[in-house]
């Protein structure tokens, strides 16, 4: 506005010198300001019809806490050079903000022009990476004109991390007492750490406040570990861990629902790997998009490809995760539910599958909890350091 502003200013002066001092070189003066501007004005917005923008990265699956590099395409159909063309970069909020928002560049007699913008993902999810609001200035840089292209948008998945909970020997004991037990069985076996394996219970090592009764001895003194029995029959119904994403109280878009939801997520795969780590097998159910996702877990590579997978469906409605047994099953179901706080549907499916015989465990970030969260069976906080800590 400065600019045109300033343009009106030159005319006005050219047009005084003209009537005031020299007709001959004020009418040049003023002819010259008129045309050359308007010559300007018609190349350019004859230009601005023959661009086109596309935007692309090197790969759509990317890792968190690594730069990855986001590729723009602007290629013109004409034999014109271009004037300065400015447009926005905008990112969702799973990545760092980037340095610059607003690129500006011109072109000479080159048809393609490539440039690479540096993103870093912090945030587990699927993330996406937009440019819009182009405009191009003409050739005396006095005027602006907005092109008519839509915003070009590309969407990237950055893959969870899977961490490390190595406090974990009350949650193991939580999860391994809930399980159908079996006392009065004194057989000893082999360890058995899933139902690939010959029939016969699963074992895992030893923690404080375990029953001695439930020591394997003969498996331990080949271990040089104490070894309990799990009161897992190996062909039962496996622990389920599910992702629940489900709250409506997730203000999807914005930084505190987007990172909170990749905690959970992180922290679903983190209790899978516990799980596996000690010798329990799960199954892995989350929401897709179309329909639920169930994946059998047995080994830490199942965990990787679920992590790399899963995010790709990903969906974050409003689905109540299925906390039912299976039509048919004569064994109790073991649900730990991985969401981002617990509210009035969801507590009633819980208080639903507990009545049918099952059982169910919460799991919320920690900062989402409050004192007036609605009361459940049995709730576990995830805290910032990825270890777990149980309220009720």
């Amino acid at each position: 506005m400065k600019a045109v502003f300033s343009y009106i200013i030159v005319l006005l002066s050219a047009a005084a010198y003209m009537v005031l001092f020299d007709r001959n070189a004020g009418g040049i003066m003023t002819v010259f300001l008129i045309v050359v501007p308007l010559v300007s004005v018609f190349l350019t917005l004859f230009s601005r019809k023959k661009v086109k923008l596309e935007i692309d990265s090197a790969d759509d699956l990317v890792r968190k806490n690594r730069e990855c590099t986001v590729k723009v395409r602007v290629t013109k159909n004409t034999i014109l050079p271009l004037p300065v063309i400015s447009f926005e970069f905008r990112a969702t909020e799973h990545f760092r903000k980037p340095d610059f928002d607003v690129y500006r560049f011109s072109m000479s007699e080159n048809r393609n022009l490539d440039f690479d913008i540096t993103v870093f993902p912090e945030i587990c999810g699927k993330a996406s990476v937009r440019i819009g609001h182009p405009y191009i200035t003409d050739y005396l840089g006095i005027f602006r004109f907005k092109m008519g292209i839509p915003p070009v948008e590309h969407e990237i998945d950055i893959i969870p991390e899977i961490h490390e909970i190595t406090d974990c020997s009350e949650v193991l004991r939580s999860i391994s007492d809930t399980l159908p037990d079996n006392d009065d069985d004194e057989t000893e076996t082999s360890a058995v750490y899933g139902r690939a394996a010959f029939p016969g219970y699963g074992y895992r090592n030893y923690v404080p406040g375990d029953s001695l009764k439930k020591v394997n001895w003969k498996l331990s003194s080949k271990k040089n570990e104490l070894y309990v029995r799990m009161d897992e029959s190996a062909g039962i119904t496996l622990p389920k861990v599910i992702l629940d994403l489900s709250t409506p109280e997730t203000e999807s878009g914005k930084r505190p629902g987007i990172a909170d939801t990749g905690r959970i997520t992180e922290g679903a795969l983190s209790i899978l790997d516990m799980c596996v780590r000690n010798g329990i097998e799960c199954t892995f159910i989350c929401p897709g998009r179309e329909e639920g996702i169930s994946e059998d877990v047995v080994s830490r590579e199942d965990i990787e490809r679920i992590a790399c997978e899963v995010i790709k469906h990903l969906d974050t409605g409003n689905r109540l995760p299925d906390l039912s047994s299976a039509p048919g099953s004569k064994s109790s179901d073991m649900n730990i539910v991985c969401t981002l706080g617990v509210y009035d549907r969801l507590a009633e499916e819980a208080g639903n599958s507990v009545l049918a015989g099952n059982h169910v465990k919460f799991v919320i970030p920690e900062n989402l909890y409050n004192d007036d969260s609605i009361p459940v069976p049995e709730l576990w906080l995830l805290d910032e350091n990825w270890q777990l800590t149980r309220t009720v």
